[in-house]
């Protein structure tokens, strides 16, 4: 294989893992935190909100979670939202700048750091996509996607050995067969890397 190919290739592997991460579901930090809790009228209208957008009516959610931040511009988990739906819908600049909201306000917020890393990676902005990702590590160093997506974007950059101790780290969290299987293969092509 040749070095454009391979590089082709692990570009093509990074936006599947990137894509697979952003569609799948997720509850908003606050609303897990409030579980047991009676939900405020916010909430309520943030939950019907995704639902919408995710449903038949996406631009009725919209509508709703910018009614939302007209009460309140700083809502984080509105704001959010909107960066999310801002990537569903291939606009990442509002998308950056909708994270970059939600954190300046909480900035201990993981899915925040994870997302806007997978914007820049999208971007081709590797060396901020891994500032995020470490930002993240730093708040869970648990979290099996900035874990991943830290060591890809370290593997890109040339850091294998940086790369294999965050893919090793992501195998101590994780018993996912499948993921278990993929995440060794990339160790393997490290050491492939590493001592040729």
């Amino acid at each position: 294989m040749s070095k454009k190919s391979g590089l082709a290739f692990l570009v093509i592997v990074s936006l599947g893992l990137i894509v697979l991460f952003l569609l799948l579901p997720k509850i908003p930090s606050s609303l897990k935190e409030k579980a047991d809790q009676p939900i405020d009228a916010d909430s309520l209208k943030l939950m019907q909100a995704i639902e919408l957008v995710n449903g038949p009516n996406p631009m009725e959610g919209i509508t709703m979670l910018r009614e939302i931040l007209s009460k309140d511009s700083m809502n984080v988990e509105a704001n959010y939202w909107l960066g999310v739906f801002s990537v569903q819908s291939g606009q990442l600049d509002k998308a950056v700048s909708r994270f970059n909201k939600v954190l300046s306000v909480n900035p201990n917020y993981l899915a925040a750091h994870i997302d806007m890393g997978s914007m820049y990676m999208e971007m081709d902005s590797v060396n901020k996509a891994l500032e995020c990702f470490q930002k993240g590590i730093a708040i869970d160093s648990t979290n099996n996607f900035a874990l991943l997506f830290a060591a890809r974007a370290q593997e890109q950059l040339g850091q294998y050995e940086e790369a294999k101790k965050n893919f090793e780290q992501l195998l101590r969290h994780n018993s996912d067969t499948v993921v278990v299987k993929r995440v060794k293969e990339y160790i393997n092509n490290i050491e492939t890397k590493l001592n040729p």
